[in-house]
């Protein structure tokens, strides 16, 4: 799950900002300036400094956005992503600070704010003791422990993939690698969390048409506009896009249906799956009488009503495999242009002589993949950062730069990831014997791909788990090959998270 969902740039949410572009020009009392001493460019009205750091228009992605004004203005900036003002941290130092002091740093007014607007009742966009309640009953699912029980389905969900690739040429380049990939996450984890089979493997053309399947990306394209629009020009959205309506009640309907399954169940078999199944555990949490619950405190409240039951399916069916989707899609794209790397993972799968099977203790020792997953989400880490609210003053103990009660910061990423004082190698290198050996011992702080504190992303167990079993079990059997400099150039490209642009790659099968 993101800790900080990245900043889309689609053509219908450009067309909603810069309609009120002019108004830079006609009013300029009311553009807005920069606060105080901290470093960083004017903003422009509504658009903050989207036009100018290339973001609007060019299609700049925010991790070069952050990386570019580092190099600018130094480790400390503010940064204006439309009216929203942020502080921006890459002292390493100070990032430790912001993580470990959850006292004053609490999940972001802006993330709660806007997030609110379409998933009222999603964790991300809770604090206090609804957040408490909320978590109570999803962390325990999202820890190793009952992840790995979950083994061989993700393994048949790979297989199923591998067959459909089996069917195309060795010549064929595959371009829709990323949606390949969603596909394969979306399947996943509906039979994880929900017992359900989304049907996102089937024949392409039942696959590309499913209801749910369509539904789901629309409305994880309405998300996205949620960290892009101003509140109150994303809530008339909404209510105006008969896209997003649809979209809405039909997830809505489907989910209704799963949860109705589930309550079908005697309390023995529900039970029983609570211990390893999201749907279970959150149809046993409702509530019996929602309006008595409604009536006491938040920190009296018990279980979840049937509203905020839907709202954590959603969010938790987009989370769940955005992340992990866009991480192997990045995976199979490095893969194709180090072949070097690849051939290393191969041989480690087949060092015990064993080439075709996989198991739990197996998966355990690919020391080496360890090093490549980890390097693959220091390269290109799905996020664009985390971010955070004061709740009270302060000063960053390392850069000495004073906060106020009410400031937002954003702790990006990539500048961290890309910082040479952190590493002993090149980080601009694709290099992962760099965990091996020289940066095996590096800062923590070096490498958050899923945030860190109270607030980090609470499924990385799963995004990681799941992304070693894919990626050991599909280079068991395939080789992915560079299609070519054009059809294979990588590059950003916006949304959720920060996804490969252009990936074109031939498969081989051994």
């Amino acid at each position: 799950m993101p800790t900080s969902p990245t900043h889309p740039v689609g053509p219908k949410y450009l067309i909603s900002l810069t309609n009120f572009a002019p108004s830079t020009t006609l009013f300029p009392t009311l553009r807005p300036r920069l606060r105080g001493p901290i470093p960083g460019l004017p903003p422009h009205f509504l658009v903050g400094n989207l036009i100018q750091s290339g973001v609007l228009f060019s299609g700049t992605s925010f991790h070069h956005v952050y990386a570019s004004f580092k190099d600018r203005f130094g480790d400390i900036f503010q940064v204006w992503l439309g009216p929203w003002r942020f502080i921006a941290v890459s002292d390493i130092d100070d990032v430790q600070h912001i993580f470990t002091h959850r006292n004053i740093y609490e999940q972001s007014d802006f993330i709660v704010q806007q997030i609110s607007i379409i998933l009222p009742n999603g964790l991300i966009s809770l604090k206090g003791a609804k957040y408490k309640r909320h978590i109570a009953l999803t962390l325990p699912l999202l820890r190793r422990a009952k992840i790995i029980s979950h083994f061989d389905l993700i393994v048949d969900c790979t297989d199923k993939l591998l067959v459909k690739w089996r069917l195309s040429s060795a010549q064929h380049v595959h371009l829709d690698i990323v949606q390949q990939c969603q596909n394969l996450l979306l399947a996943t984890f509906g039979l994880i969390a929900f017992d359900y089979d989304l049907e996102t493997l089937d024949d392409d053309s039942v696959s590309s048409n499913n209801e749910l399947t369509q539904a789901l990306r629309e409305f994880l394209r309405t998300f996205e506009g949620a960290v892009y629009m101003p509140g109150n020009m994303y809530s008339v959205y909404l209510k105006l896009s008969c896209r997003h309506r649809r979209a809405q009640a039909t997830i809505e309907r489907y989910l209704d249906r799963i949860v109705e399954r589930e309550l079908a169940e005697s309390p023995e078999s529900l039970a029983q799956r609570k211990r390893t199944c999201l749907i279970a555990t959150l149809v046993a949490s409702l509530q019996k009488d929602e309006k008595a619950e409604a009536m006491k405190s938040e920190g009296e409240q018990k279980g979840l009503s049937r509203s905020e039951v839907l709202d954590e399916l959603v969010l938790f069916l987009i989370a769940g495999y955005e992340t992990t989707s866009t991480a192997l899609a990045w995976f199979i794209h490095l893969m194709s242009k180090h072949p070097r790397v690849q051939q290393k993972i191969k041989a480690e799968l087949t060092s015990d002589g064993h080439e075709h099977g996989l198991s739990l203790a197996r998966l355990d020792s690919l020391v080496y993949l360890d090093c490549v997953i980890n390097e693959v989400l220091r390269f290109c880490p799905p996020f664009d950062g985390s971010s955070r609210t004061l709740t009270t003053d302060d000063c960053l103990p390392s850069s000495g730069v004073q906060l106020y009660k009410g400031d937002q910061v954003i702790v990006p990423f990539y500048t961290l990831a890309r910082d040479s004082r952190h590493w002993s190698i090149d980080p601009e290198l694709f290099y992962p014997e760099r965990f091996l050996r020289e940066d095996k011992n590096h800062n923590p702080y070096a490498l958050i791909p899923f945030g860190s504190g109270h607030r980090q992303c609470i499924g990385q167990d799963l995004a990681r788990f799941e992304l070693k079993l894919i990626a050991a079990r599909l280079l068991q059997q395939v080789t992915f090959v560079d299609g070519g400099p054009e059809v294979n150039a990588g590059g950003h490209l916006m949304g959720a998270t920060i996804r490969p642009k252009h990936v074109g790659v031939t498969i081989e099968f051994a």
